[in-house]
């Protein structure tokens, strides 16, 4: 048995892990311990919290979103290009990450195990014009995120049967809970069997990328959550979470900008098929007229909305248009990709086609007990 430390951010490392390795995972409270962690102070720190002390020895680290100074070997996982830098406009910054970004190239450094083949691009794109480019390359490969498989047959549907919709999100705006919201108003007006359920703290406004600073704006959007066919579930446990995941037809996610898309492989999990935009990393497993629907956007060439606007954009009168058209747009493309299936003569065989490949794409490239067995062998190597 292996002793592996674990380091990094805990949110992206629960699905990139082995969820039960027959090697010891440990995972040590942030140095000082409490609520204030070296990171908070200088976030570059993150990378020198293992010098504290252990009461037991280990012979890995696998980190998440951070580089490690440690002489053990090491793998690191990455949602995108991010790790590399933290703010480029300061200096000091600059000087310890390229100090730390020299480390993907020691020999320690066993891989860099992008999630997704859109976290690869983004992370060649940024190290294009690195002298060590081919050496880190080699390092690279693609490991998706992984979860219990938990149902062993597609879903059915029934003739008659209301369309029960569930929309995951935090970020209530950016991950298309307005658009899931206008969706329902739209619904109703056309007297139309869908129930639309919100699982959402409804964070949303000043903070949240894509998003509209002023949240005056989505105040009208927020009064739809007092529809007949809307149920909101706040603050829920995961099981609470699948249970609705695995009760609904269709997932909708027709988020603006995710990294990856967590829930919908939590959907895929119980065999639901999804609604979801054609941005980032979705595509990469959610396949239209397959396991699901994609929702089209204008994309540019690293596959984000081609529309999103930064920085002092995001407060000016042509973006809350932008933003507002958008949401509108998408709803009435989920409600056509509805309209659509709803009118076919056959679908009751076509849904269970596509809860047959929400179910196989589950089963072939995230069920974690063949990551089990994939981390564990990679993390024997490395320590022999």
């Amino acid at each position: 048995m292996i002793k592996l430390l674990i380091a990094g951010e805990k949110h992206l490392s629960i699905p990139n892990l082995p969820r039960k390795s027959r090697h010891r995972l440990i995972r040590p409270k942030p140095f000082p311990s409490g609520r204030y962690p070296l990171e908070r102070f200088w976030y570059p720190l993150g990378s020198f919290n293992y010098w504290q002390y252990f009461h037991e020895n280990y012979q890995l680290v696998h980190a998440f979103n951070s580089i490690q100074y440690t002489n053990k070997p090491w793998f690191i996982t990455f949602e995108d290009h991010r790790f590399l830098y933290r703010n480029p406009k300061n200096k000091a910054e600059a000087i310890i990450y390229k100090f730390l970004n020299e480390r993907l190239t020691l020999q320690n450094c066993q891989k860099l195990i992008a999630i997704s083949d859109y976290a690869k691009m983004r992370f060649f794109n940024r190290i294009q014009d690195w002298s060590s480019f081919n050496q880190i390359k080699d390092k690279v490969v693609v490991i998706p995120p992984n979860f219990s498989v938990r149902v062993d047959r597609p879903k059915t549907y029934k003739p008659n049967d209301k369309i029960q919709l569930v929309f995951v999100g935090n970020h209530f705006a950016r991950k298309g809970g307005i658009v899931a919201l206008r969706l329902a108003k739209k619904a109703e007006i056309l007297g139309l069997p869908i129930n639309i359920h919100i699982i959402s703290g409804l964070k949303h406004g000043a903070g949240v990328p894509t998003d509209y600073p002023d949240i005056s704006k989505y105040a009208d959007d927020l009064k739809l959550l007092d529809l007949s066919n809307v149920s909101l579930f706040k603050n829920i446990a995961n099981e609470q979470v699948l249970h609705l995941l695995s009760q609904s037809h269709f997932q909708i996610l027709a988020t603006l900008h995710d990294t990856y898309g967590y829930s919908i492989i939590e959907g895929f999990s119980v065999a639901t098929p999804a609604i979801t935009t054609n941005i980032c990393a979705l595509p990469e497993f959610v396949h239209h007229g397959e396991n699901g629907y994609h929702l089209e956007l204008p994309v540019n060439e690293i596959r984000h909305w081609g529309n999103w606007m930064h920085g002092e954009k995001t407060k000016t009168d042509e973006y809350w248009e932008i933003v507002n058209s958008t949401y509108d747009y998408l709803a009435e493309e989920a409600l056509k990709k509805i309209l659509q299936f709803l009118d076919k003569s056959d679908k009751q065989e076509h849904y269970e086609y596509l809860s047959t490949g929400a179910l196989t794409q589950m089963k072939n490239f995230h069920d974690a007990e063949k990551h089990n067995e994939l981390f564990d062998n990679l993390y024997a190597a490395a320590a022999n």
